[in-house]
């Protein structure tokens, strides 16, 4: 007989996102420029740096065979590789962020040509608003905003990530090298 007053299982909450990472020497360089600051918050994982591109769920519960039909359709993309550059902190009560002082126009360029190829492989609609971004810290203690010394990469990969909300956990779903 089963016990009325077991809790009942709730489905795992998922982010599920396209993302480009920093290399691990620049990912160790903005922790290291960031460290100088004064946060207060909790520094975000040098394997969890990165700029999220595209999210396909946000927060929610992943459609069985979404993650594999995401992957096999990002596959097919073709683009260049192409520099990011990052050289502002914002820092405030939830998070501090590292930002872009001038438009990354090849960031958002691969941004929609992602967009594109998964509404043409899958139906996906992607929201047009975007803001490039590398989260540095959670739950920051204090307000400001600076201009740091630039962090410099060339994008030549993307990435696929489930990222598993309250286990702390990110998988990798797939990698792709970027080239014409």
């Amino acid at each position: 007989m089963s016990n009325p007053f077991a809790p009942v299982p709730r489905p795992a909450v998922h982010s599920l996102f396209f993302a480009v990472r920093p290399p691990h020497a620049v990912g160790q360089r903005i922790l290291e420029e960031t460290a100088r600051l004064p946060l207060g918050g909790t520094p975000v994982r040098l394997d969890r740096l990165h700029v999220t591109t595209l999210s396909l769920v946000h927060y929610g519960e992943t459609p069985h065979g979404l993650a594999d039909e995401a992957a096999y359709v990002a596959a097919a993309l073709r683009n260049a590789p192409f520099r990011v550059i990052f050289d502002r902190l914002i820092a405030g009560e939830k998070s501090a962020l590292l930002l872009p002082s001038e438009p990354l126009d090849a960031l958002r360029m691969f941004r929609e040509r992602l967009g594109f190829t998964l509404m043409r492989g899958l139906g996906f609609r992607f929201d047009a608003r975007f803001n490039p971004h590398v989260t540095v810290a959670y739950a920051n203690k204090r307000r400001f905003e600076t201009r740091i010394d630039p962090i410099i990469w060339t994008v030549d990969e993307f990435v696929l990530i489930d990222s598993q909300i309250g286990q702390a956990r990110q998988v990798e779903v797939g990698r792709w090298r970027l080239g014409a």
